[in-house]
């Protein structure tokens, strides 16, 4: 069993989230992450990919830093923080004509209507804390998981136009209060929110090959008015050698209860429409945006061991399906370094 026992050492540092094997009593773990994400389609109701409208990208820079504790034997705690740059990117559109009133008023008129889309958000991302009791340790090992992520004080998510109006109804009864520059706000966002609490059960097991399997299911209680989830994952790999791990996943979310209106998210209804031909409101797709989100992703990766207490971890994670979520590429980066602290 010694290539298990050294395939589930060289695993733990860098996967911890949903880790059935916590750290040995006294160990601290210094963990160090960059991701790079961008995307051009998103999942909207119906869960198929849709092309961003007047060509939209997305992308996003996170430098993550956190710390894992083996507080006793039993008992880890973990704390991750996240420094985010988000960026959307569109072309800009004006939806009405001129009234006609000559050429500088025509002039003025589309001066002050452009409507631009593309927006940049950086600060703090939302704060995870967590807890994880093992019950069964070993080869086959299993584990308790409370899970808590915080907003650190950043904008909360809105429809594209704001808070309000919260109905396709008041939008259309409204168009000319709703549809300005200044009121532009769209759902670039550092995060969420809100409060999320996840209770989770864990389970692991490692072969003497130098294959492990895992996987955890849990609900993620969220509050400030966002749909419950249920949330689960599975994941498998196998030690090459003794200093490579590579790793394949299945990580999901599933909202179960409504989560509240948020302002409406204008779509289009063919996004490949060039902005010169947008017409009024004849291309738009009105939804209410419910804070509510359906995600699958599938992360896969390599580990290496640069040297006793040292790994660094290459990952790539797409979004493959869901509901009020990008179709997200993610590549990662990441460092840990394993000391004693006590």
């Amino acid at each position: 069993m010694r290539a298990a026992a050294f395939a589930l050492c060289l695993l733990a540092p860098l996967t911890a989230v949903a880790s059935p094997w916590v750290l040995p009593q006294g160990k601290l773990v210094v963990l160090g992450r960059y991701d790079y994400e961008f995307a051009d389609e998103e999942f909207l109701d119906d869960r198929k990919a849709t092309p961003f409208s007047l060509n939209g990208e997305y992308s996003a820079s996170t430098y993550t830093v956190g710390v894992r504790l083996g507080l006793t034997e039993r008992v880890e705690l973990q704390m991750e923080l996240p420094v985010k740059q988000v960026s959307y990117t569109a072309d800009p559109v004006i939806f009405f004509a001129a009234p006609g009133e000559g050429a500088q008023a025509d002039f003025d008129f589309y001066q002050e209507n452009v409507i631009d889309l593309s927006r940049n958000k950086t600060g703090l991302g939302d704060l995870r804390l967590s807890a994880r009791y093992q019950l069964i340790g070993g080869s086959f090992a299993s584990a308790l998981e409370l899970g808590m992520k915080t907003p650190t004080g950043y904008d909360r998510p809105m429809g594209t136009f704001g808070d309000r109006p919260r109905s396709r109804e008041d939008f259309l009864a409204n168009v000319s209060r709703y549809v300005s520059p200044d009121n532009v706000s769209d759902d670039v966002t550092l995060g969420d929110g809100q409060l999320d609490l996840v209770p989770r059960i864990l389970v692991g097991w490692g072969a003497a090959s130098g294959f492990f399997a895992r996987a955890d299911l849990g609900y993620a209680f969220r509050f400030g008015g966002a749909g419950d989830q249920v949330v689960g994952g599975v994941k498998v790999g196998q030690l090459l050698g003794r200093r490579v791990l590579i790793y394949l996943g299945a990580e999901g979310e599933i909202a179960v209860t409504d989560g509240d209106v948020i302002g409406v998210s204008v779509a289009a209804t063919d996004p490949t429409l060039p902005a010169a031909e947008y017409s009024g409101l004849d291309n738009l797709y009105l939804r209410e945006l419910r804070l509510e989100r359906d995600r699958l992703v599938i992360p896969t990766g390599v580990i290496f061991r640069l040297m006793e207490g040292a790994e660094l971890n290459l990952g790539y994670t797409p979004v493959v399906w869901g509901r009020n979520t990008s179709k997200v590429h993610s590549f990662s980066v990441g460092v840990a370094m394993t000391t004693p602290w006590m």
